[in-house]
C-alpha cells in the first residue's frame, strides 16, 4: 500500500466515523416518544406492509439478534482462515488487516445511514398495532424506529463485502459459491426473523438489506480500487 492509497483510505474510513458522530449526536438530540398507551389503527399502514405485520416474539427477536452476530462470525472467520492458510505470514497479515479495514469502512457508512433514517423517520413498529407490544421497545423509546431495519442492514454489509472480497482475493475459489449461498440465506432468514417478531415491516428490512448491500459491496469495492485491487 502506497502513501496515496494509505491517506485515501484513512480520509474515508475519516469520513465515515464523521457520519457515524453524526448520526450520534442526531440520536441525542432527538427529542423522545412516550406512548400514551392508545393503540395505533393498522388501517393506517400500506396494506402490503399491513398484511404480513405481526405481534411481538421476544424468542424470535432474540433469534433474529443471533443471526446477526453469525453473519459477522463468517466474514470473520473466512479472512481469518485465509491468513491462517497463506504461506508467507507476513504478506497474509497485511492483506487481512486491509480485508478488515475495509470491513469496517463499509460497516461505518451502513450503520450510519440506517441508524440516520430510522431518527428522521420515526416509523412505528408492528408490534404497537396489536396487544401486549414490546415493553422493553417501549421502556427505552426503540417502538418508534421501524424504518428501516438495522438487522437487516448489517447481515447485508457481511454478505456485500464477502461478494467483493471473494471476487477481489479468491474469484476461482470453491468456497466461494458454498460461503456466499449459506450468508445469503443468513441474511434472508434474518429478514424473516425481523418480520416475524412483529419488529418490522416488509419495506423496513427491504430498505434495510439494500442499505447494506451498498455498503457492504459498492464501499468495499471503491476501497478494494483505490488499494489498487480491481475486480
Amino acid at each position: 500500500m502506497t502513501k496515496k492509497q494509505f491517506f485515501t483510505l484513512s480520509g474515508i474510513c475519516l469520513l465515515g466515523c464523521m457520519l457515524m458522530l453524526a448520526s450520534l449526536i442526531l440520536k441525542s438530540h432527538k427529542a423522545g416518544v412516550e406512548w400514551d398507551g392508545s393503540s395505533y389503527n393498522i388501517e393506517n399502514v400500506n396494506p402490503v406492509d399491513a398484511k404480513f405485520a405481526r405481534p411481538y416474539n421476544e424468542t424470535l427477536d432474540t433469534i433474529g439478534d443471533v443471526f446477526v452476530v453469525f453473519s459477522g462470525l463468517i466474514v470473520v472467520v473466512s479472512v481469518f482462515t485465509s491468513f491462517f492458510a497463506s504461506k508467507d505470514k507476513s504478506k497474509g497479515f497485511k492483506i487481512a488487516f486491509v480485508d478488515s479495514l475495509i470491513l469496517g469502512i463499509s460497516w461505518l457508512y451502513g450503520n450510519s445511514f440506517y441508524r440516520m433514517l430510522k431518527i428522521l423517520a420515526g416509523r412505528i413498529r408492528p408490534y404497537m398495532y396489536f396487544e401486549n407490544p414490546s415493553q422493553k421497545g417501549i421502556e427505552k423509546g426503540d417502538f418508534f424506529l421501524s424504518w428501516p431495519s438495522g438487522h437487516s442492514a448489517n447481515v447485508f454489509i457481511a454478505f456485500g463485502f464477502l461478494l467483493t472480497w471473494f471476487t477481489v482475493r479468491y474469484a476461482d475459489s470453491k468456497l466461494k459459491k458454498p460461503v456466499l449461498t449459506f450468508t445469503f440465506a443468513v441474511c434472508v432468514t434474518t429478514m424473516i426473523l425481523r418480520m416475524l417478531s412483529g419488529n418490522h415491516f416488509m419495506t423496513d428490512v427491504l430498505s434495510g438489506a439494500a442499505i447494506g448491500c451498498v455498503s457492504g459491496y459498492f464501499i468495499s469495492a471503491l476501497c478494494y480500487r483505490i488499494n489498487g485491487e480491481k475486480k
